[in-house]
């Protein structure tokens, strides 16, 4: 893994997380569909295969943590500073900004208002994208200890066989009703537990000394892609089947699915494996190390936040359908997300 490849994830993650919210009123099981047209079914893919992208981001959230150390030694007091004043303001203004435009918030009184969004800033649901945000900080949280864990083959055999073992024992007990003594303890899929995996091979790969990249040279960049494009198949396939099955979209299409784990690390692996394309031992091919990658890697933060706002402001536009609908949503929320962190690196600068 090198920093331009983490940027172009980065960007890619970014949008295709834009385009499964802006998909989200047409894939299949949403209000009620049971049918499946060319633009419900785009949609679902878009929506469902698209599920590999936060776990990517919480894996670059670690490689980044991990890499950075190869700059300037780890200090427990500036880390904390510093990624106390990344990810606590943003969350707390965008939980702001949503709530008191509730009618609920805005019909209580003050005491209530306060135990409103002390409730929401603790569990992450002042938006619907704000989860996110408090799972990266309880990562943040425990990353002092989990950089000591060292990275053996050993270590990531025992990792995976735990992660997918807690991911299909949530899923069979949420899809079968089996183990509801056991499964009772289990937490949801926004819970740290489920997303400290992808954290911890973030901050492997920065310290795997290339282990990740001569495992990916042993087969060749088309053959990870066919892999990736198989477990996507798996991944669509299960959602469709278990939608069908428990008659609901939302309840069975979350994160915490083997399915996802499986898509995930495909789609890492294959992407590692773009670095050897024309046989380049650092960097990415030159068709891939394009310069407009660069602002949209280091703007994906703000275009993040912000595109949720941007999707409300839009809403009208969904009339011309899903399959024009997600690219033109995208575009417009990548093309205001860059223009306001343009606008705050000024900002920055002349303070």
């Amino acid at each position: 893994m090198t920093w331009e490849l983490s940027d172009l994830l980065r960007a890619i993650a970014t949008t295709i997380v834009i385009g499964i919210h802006a998909s989200h009123h047409w894939w299949f099981g949403v209000h009620d569909t049971t049918s499946i047209s060319f633009e419900i079914f785009i949609d679902t893919i878009i929506n469902q295969v698209g599920r590999f992208t936060v776990p990517i981001f919480v894996i670059l959230s670690g490689f980044a943590l991990a890499k950075s150390e190869e700059k300037r030694p780890f200090d427990l007091q500036i880390f904390f500073q510093r990624r106390l004043w990344r990810i606590v303001p943003p969350y707390v203004l965008f939980t702001l900004l949503n709530i008191i435009g509730q009618s609920q918030f805005q019909r209580a009184d003050w005491l209530e208002r306060g135990k409103q969004t002390i409730q929401l800033l603790s569990t992450g649901m002042g938006d619907y994208h704000l989860y996110f945000l408090g799972i990266i900080f309880q990562c943040y949280i425990l990353y002092p200890i989990l950089r000591i864990i060292v990275f053996t083959k050993w270590n990531l055999s025992i990792l995976m066989f735990i992660t997918f073992a807690l991911f299909s024992l949530r899923w069979v007990s949420a899809t079968f009703d089996l183990l509801v003594n056991i499964t009772t303890f289990l937490p949801n899929g926004n819970h740290v537990i489920y997303w400290l995996s992808y954290f911890q091979i973030g901050i492997w790969l920065a310290k795997d000394r290339g282990w990740a990249s001569l495992l990916v040279a042993k087969w060749r960049s088309q053959s990870w892609g066919y892999l990736f494009a198989i477990a996507a198949i798996i991944e669509l396939s299960e959602f469709y089947w278990t939608a069908i099955l428990k008659n609901s979209a939302e309840a069975v299409g979350h994160y915490a699915r083997p399915t996802v784990v499986l898509l995930t690390l495909t789609f890492l692996l294959w992407s590692m494996s773009w670095q050897k394309i024309v046989r380049q031992p650092e960097g990415l091919p030159h068709y891939l190390r394009f310069p407009q990658t660069i602002p949209f890697a280091k703007a994906s933060f703000t275009t993040y936040l912000v595109h949720v706002w941007v999707l409300r402001a839009i809403a009208p536009l969904e009339i011309v359908g899903g399959i024009l609908y997600v690219p033109l949503a995208t575009s417009i929320s990548w093309l205001i997300g860059i223009m306001i962190w343009q606008l705050l690196q000024r900002f920055a600068v002349s303070l």
